[in-house]
């Protein structure tokens, strides 16, 4: 009897301290999961397409205890080179840099478990880890100058893929000059 209790000690404290990857079990999140379902759409300049609206310090995603995977475009904050440490991900390509900003709601600082490989600009990836909300700032240098962005969610340690393909509505294409090589 004494034998079988320490077996099971042994077994128990063994495997709770093994590392479990709950990112296997991710739920697929789409961006209009993040804005109020009453959070008007509006359309971005030079395109008929529709995105999210100006609005958008409501935060609506509270599950912090489940790993989420949500795809996007790279936008760097935090660059060498072609690593990236750092990044927002954006609904579409071009936002923040050439178009118009999404609303805070819209917008996920990215810090990678590694930094991630860019290839091109606005490389579509799609990001699992856990999604916090929070509305914070940060500052990213473009050609023209600095530009601060209001974000609403953020993902540390994040697992950083390249993405094959989508459902999602709202992550449309739209840079002015297309998604360019690096």
């Amino acid at each position: 009897m004494m034998k079988h209790r320490f077996l099971m000690f042994a077994v128990l404290t063994i495997g709770s301290a093994w590392p479990v990857s709950d990112l296997a079990a991710a739920q697929p999140i789409f961006w209009s999961t993040l804005r109020p379902a009453d959070q008007a759409r509006a359309t971005v300049p030079l395109s008929p397409k529709t995105v999210s609206g100006p609005q958008g310090e409501t935060l609506v995603w509270r599950d912090e205890g489940h790993p989420v995977e949500l795809t996007g475009f790279v936008l760097p904050i935090d660059q060498e080179g072609d690593l990236v440490y750092e990044f927002m991900l954006v609904p579409w390509a071009g936002a923040c840099s050439h178009m118009p900003s999404p609303p805070p709601n819209q917008l996920v600082r990215i810090v990678p478990q590694e930094p991630l490989h860019l290839e091109k600009i606005y490389e579509t990836v799609t990001v699992t880890g856990t999604l916090r909300p929070g509305l914070d700032q940060a500052q990213f240098f473009m050609i023209d100058g600095v530009r601060v962005l209001s974000y609403g969610y953020s993902m540390a340690h994040a697992e950083v893929a390249k993405a094959t393909l989508t459902k999602d509505p709202d992550l449309l294409s739209l840079s002015p000059f297309g998604v360019v090589p690096r």
